[in-house]
């Protein structure tokens, strides 16, 4: 009988840590439970469930915001989309005014496509990250290991990836040097520093200076270790995969024209006395990786679930693209890999902001799984409009979730 009870006991005790870890797989780290294709990208049809989390907002809560955040976009002219969201579900999320001003196009939905600018640079470092992830590059190795072109033997990934290689800006020899019809890609890019000499502004790692050049040269690293364009790297790893529909990388065959007929692609416009022009593409445009990633405010909360549940890389992985980098003095930068990085109240707040030919963006990751998204397709500033939004979100005087701790409740 004794040796009953044990055998009974012995069995309970393995199942339940069967049990245990089953679920330490699933909770603690996403992504490696999910089932993947050879090459290690997750299955779409597998991570459907995973990214759907469905919270009940607090009706007055809801009213609140709504009315709050209409008002604050009514009072600056906002043009474009705004974002916020609880715990993976969004709890605004409206555009407003015009994605063309030459016709007058009004936005035709919610989900709008805009260029992203440099908040897309998190794309293009998380692309890295897939890779080493993959054992196919190393942070601290020379880029001229993957480049062999690539002219300056003291910079490494990390150096690209914290903006502290000392490369110059490559918009410069591009818009005085570049003289052929097409737009130019990233080997153009190569082939005009070395053909032009450039030299570094300063030892790498010796200072931070946002570049531009490091993260162009980062997403040429991605197509030479892949063997894919950038665009299509990222629309197979990252966009497709989590269902990021509405979401693309621009390239020099893409015919922007031809997408702009339809309102939910935004177009970007600068003033022009006391109007808006629309600005063209032009030969910087060609070159992407710090910039030409276009995104809707719906996909980059698919995104930013991914990033909460680590679907495509590890929480390791993921926690060191929002440390602070460090200079060789030991100082730290406010960047880590495709993010800025600013404390708040002792707790970090993620974000970045993007600029470019009439599009001004900003992606922010608060504590407490809370996202802003501003996407703007004029040159009009969005500068404040964060604080603004979280100011209303502080103030508000209902609680956020009709259950009181607001536990997701995952399809």
């Amino acid at each position: 009988m004794k040796s009953l009870l044990l055998n009974i006991i012995s069995t309970f005790t393995s199942l339940r840590s069967v049990i245990f870890i089953a679920l330490f797989l699933l909770i603690g780290n996403y992504h490696q439970a999910v089932e993947k294709q050879p090459d290690g990208r997750p299955i779409a049809e597998e991570l459907s469930w995973y990214f759907t989390p469905k919270v009940e907002f607090n009706p007055g809560y809801k009213a609140y915001i709504e009315r709050s955040l209409d008002s604050l976009l009514r009072r600056r002219g906002f043009n474009g989309s705004l974002l916020l969201a609880h715990q993976g579900e969004a709890v605004y999320n409206k555009s407003i005014g015009h994605a063309r001003f030459n016709d007058r196009t009004e936005f035709a939905s919610e989900n709008n496509i805009f260029q992203l600018a440099s908040a897309g640079k998190q794309f293009t470092a998380f692309s890295i990250l897939m890779l080493q992830e993959r054992g196919l590059v190393e942070l601290d190795d020379t880029v001229a290991t993957y480049i062999s072109e690539f002219p300056y033997p003291d910079i490494t990934v990390r150096h690209l990836l914290n903006h502290t290689s000392g490369l110059q800006n490559y918009f410069y020899i591009i818009d005085n040097y570049w003289k052929k019809g097409h737009l130019p890609v990233h080997q153009d890019m190569l082939d005009m520093i070395n053909a032009h000499s450039l030299p570094l502004n300063f030892a790498p790692g010796r200072r931070f200076s946002y570049s531009n050049t490091g993260y162009a040269f980062l997403a040429m690293l991605v197509e030479k270790i892949s063997g894919e364009s950038f665009a299509d790297f990222v629309q197979n790893n990252i966009f497709t995969p989590l269902r990021m529909e509405n979401s693309f990388v621009y390239h020099p065959g893409l015919d922007l024209e031809e997408l702009g007929t339809s309102a939910s692609l935004a177009r970007g416009h600068e003033r022009a006395g006391r109007r808006l022009r629309e600005i063209p593409v032009d030969f910087n445009d060609g070159i992407t990786g710090d910039k030409g990633i276009f995104s809707t405010t719906e996909d980059l909360l698919k995104w930013d679930n991914a990033l909460e549940k680590n679907l495509l890389i590890s929480q390791q992985t993921k926690e060191s693209a929002f440390e602070n980098g460090r200079l060789r003095s030991g100082y730290r930068i406010n960047y880590g890999f495709g993010f800025r990085i600013r404390n708040n109240r002792e707790q970090d707040i993620i974000y970045h902001n993007g600029w470019w030919k009439g599009f001004r963006t900003s992606y922010v990751r608060l504590p407490e799984n809370t996202l802003v998204v501003i996407l703007n397709n004029t040159t009009a500033s969005i500068s404040g409009l964060e604080n603004q939004i979280m100011r209303i979100f502080n103030n508000s005087p209902y609680p956020l979730f009709k259950e009181k701790e607001g536990i997701l409740a995952m399809q």
